[in-house]
């Protein structure tokens, strides 16, 4: 029996009822739902004294809808008497001809799979896909929903637009029921909904379905991010800052280049609308007068997180006391915002499909994952090679620990970096027999005093020391052909820039000059002689031949037996005599002077015409390296005295070493924290090139791996 709204009449008729079976957790309860009904052959036609009969035909039709919904039916449905009332004639009227009780049938497409694959061959296919294939001119808006697994996504699209039919499926197993981007159109809102796999789910290529949910969020018109968490947590903050960095550093451009080709609206960024179901605990509430949305905006700011490429942010919150979800507000306000085109007007299929192709031609392959792994992560030290970003291997504060590495290891080697000069030589001969043993470039050997030393360095060159085999290389040994060491003697190896650590040269001949001249010039400044004149004596007497009497012995002329202001020595007898005496000039090839004339006093000038004097005196022939060490001396000392006129502070920036730090660039003492001042004089640790106060540095030792060979100031960090 049904009864006409329009005119109140009654019939009878045979109602027939297309069922859909159910789908679903629930699946296993009832046997289906009403998809719709349709009302068959009249078979008589009420009178008109039955029009009054006071039966609501609202009523009846709800009744059948609930009753062929819910499932309880007769399946032949020829009795219909349960939905009658006692005081109601059994009539239908043969008017109705069909009642809709569901929604109408709709299926949903797979848009991209997990491989990032686009699953639409082109606009025409989308539209097939859609449901619209006639409707070329269809523009419609994009909603996508996101949220990790397990969440309900699927069912909650399900709610909002298709009145709860199952269009995109669900599963009440433990696997996910979602994987890839599957659509789905709603011709009554005209929105293309846009279901997604969900994060935290089992996958072998998790980076790339992260890839994939940006992109498409990215073409997007309203995104819904969905949880069922009881407290929102660190994900959802997490997924939407790192959806707004992508959208505006990576997809906008390609977008708005596609928006102008097709002659459309800029893209704006989307609205997003958090839709949080909780069971136990109270959702967001406005608290002092500030909203929801303000509270988020906080918690993201407190975590360093930006969502700037968001157009708006809103907050939907839903306690459901283990009730079913109420889903009417977040509806309501996804709707309104699909009418609203004042931010994003609709476009049509083609766009969105260019869209996509666009950036996924743009951004997709393999990821290689460079993450450490979870014990690496969290039990590793955290320093990192500033050259080459390598994280050190070793325990978590090993340098401290009693069975720990003072120094930090790697897995890989580093690579060359011309900012730290991490350039370091080993011994080619001790590397090859096992052992290890660091080169440094250096002025002069280990055995070698100072200024000796420096005289050999401006004669030969550089040296490479190893301290098992000596002197390995000189970088001036031979007038020409000179090989590089690195092709020879020493192996090349790229250290690794750990923090803390200061590299540089160990190549500092000029600092090593400007301190002897300063250490010198300081102690003999009491005396009446000037400073530079002092110290030009003492560097001839420290480079002297063996055959010439020493500087501290010549206190008299030799010859005319006054006293000496200045000393000359003669070339070839080697005593000391005044410049009178000894202002002749002759070679001397015998002592080591080659054919050019050099000074001799007035007796060696004498005796020259004695050819068998010259012959016997050939005999005693001088050692020919310290002659040649005293030749570039004599040039040395005239440089040196010039330099010691002007003030150590004018000198010794350009003779800083390179692992030095500036002293521009030193405000306190490293070891102490004291401020330098006109009472605190700056110093610096030839270890660690760090300024340091003279309290903070009072021990001296070699440090070899620097290239100093002789005692130095360490402060007292080094040391230990």
């Amino acid at each position: 029996m049904l009864v006409c709204e329009w005119c109140g009449s009654w019939d009878y008729a045979t109602v027939v009822v297309a069922m859909e079976p159910r789908r679903g957790p629930n699946s296993s309860t009832g046997p289906g739902f009403a998809r719709s009904t349709r009302i068959e052959g009249s078979v008589s036609r009420i009178p008109a004294s039955l029009t009054s009969a006071a039966v609501p035909g609202s009523s009846i039709m709800s009744s059948l809808s609930s009753y062929t919904s819910d499932g309880h039916y007769d399946h032949s449905f020829n009795n219909l008497s349960s939905l009658q009332s006692n005081a109601t004639p059994d009539i239908l009227n043969n008017e109705m001809r069909s009642v809709d009780l569901g929604p109408p049938e709709k299926e949903c497409f797979k848009l991209i799979n997990e491989q990032e694959q686009l699953q639409v061959k082109d606009a025409d296919d989308l539209l097939k896909k859609m449901g619209c294939q006639n409707q070329a001119d269809l523009q419609v808006k994009v909603i996508s929903i996101f949220g990790n697994t397990g969440e309900g996504k699927s069912h909650t699209l399900n709610q909002i637009f298709f009145r709860g039919a199952e269009v995109f499926p669900t599963s009440s197993n433990q696997a996910s029921c979602t994987l890839g981007v599957w659509g789905a159109f709603d011709p009554n809102t005209k929105a293309l909904v846009l279901d997604t796999e969900g994060m935290l789910g089992i996958s072998s290529s998790a980076k790339q379905r992260k890839r994939l949910l940006l992109k498409v969020l990215a073409v997007s018109d309203v995104i819904i991010y969905r949880t069922r968490s009881e407290r929102l947590n660190t994900d959802m903050y997490k997924f939407l800052a790192e959806a707004s960095r992508a959208y505006t550093k990576y997809f906008r451009d390609d977008l708005e280049m596609v928006a102008r080709k097709a002659e459309c609206d800029c893209i704006f960024g989307p609205p997003v609308y958090i839709f949080h179901d909780t069971r136990h605990t109270s959702v967001l509430m406005g608290d002092k007068g500030q909203k929801p949305e303000e509270q988020l905006k906080e918690n993201f700011t407190k975590q360093n997180l930006k969502i700037d490429g968001f157009n708006s942010l809103h907050y939907i919150g839903e306690r459901n006391n283990g009730n079913e979800t109420d889903f009417k507000r977040i509806q309501e306000a996804v709707f309104n915002e699909i009418r609203n085109n004042g931010v994003r007007s609709p476009r049509r299929p083609k766009i969105v499909l260019d869209m996509l192709e666009t950036i996924n031609k743009k951004f997709s392959g393999h990821i290689q994952s460079t993450e450490p792994a979870f014990p690496d992560e969290y039990f590793t030290c955290t320093s990192v090679c500033s050259a080459c970003q390598s994280r050190c291997c070793l325990f978590m504060n090993h340098a401290t620990h009693d069975n720990g590495s003072k120094d930090h290891e790697a897995e890989r080697q580093c690579k060359y970096h011309h900012q730290f000069e991490n350039k370091i030589f080993l011994c080619k001969k001790c590397d090859s027999e096992g052992e290890r043993r660091i080169v440094v470039p250096k002025t002069s050997s280990a055995k070698d005093n100072t200024w000796l030393g420096l005289a050999k360095y401006a004669w030969s060159g550089y040296v490479l020391e190893c301290e098992k085999c000596g002197i390995i290389y000189r970088s001036r040994q031979y007038w020409y052909g000179n090989e590089s060491p690195d092709r020879s003697v020493v192996k090349e190896e790229y250290q690794h820039v750990w923090p803390g650590s200061i590299m540089g040269s160990a190549a500092h001949a000029g600092r090593q000059v400007l301190e002897g001249v300063a250490a010198l010039g300081s102690a003999l400044s009491t005396i009446s002689a000037p400073p530079a004149k002092v110290v030009s004596s003492w560097l001839t007497d420290q480079v002297n031949p063996a055959y010439w009497t020493p500087n501290h012995l010549c206190t008299h002329c030799k010859l005319c037996h006054e006293p000496l202001t200045t000393i000359h020595h003669c070339r070839k007898c080697g005593e000391g005599f005044c410049d009178a005496c000894s202002d002749a000039t002759m070679s001397v090839p015998e002592r080591g002077w080659g054919d050019e004339p050099v000074r001799v006093c007035k007796n060696c000038l004498q005796s020259r015409k004695n050819l068998e004097e010259q012959a016997e005196a050939f005999v005693c022939n001088g050692d020919d390296r310290t002659v040649r060490a005293r030749q570039v001396s004599e040039v040395i000392s005239g440089t040196l005295a010039s330099v010691a006129k002007y003030p150590i502070e004018f000198l010794k920036d350009t003779t800083r070493p390179s692992y030095w730090i500036p002293d521009e660039l030193i405000k306190s003492c490293n070891v102490c924290g004291k401020a330098f001042g006109p009472r605190l004089t700056l110093h610096h640790c030839r270890a660690c090139g760090q300024g340091v106060c003279d309290m903070c540095s009072p021990n001296l030792r070699p440090v070899k791996e620097r290239g100093w060979d002789h005692p130095v100031r360490v402060c007292n960090t080094c040391i230990k």
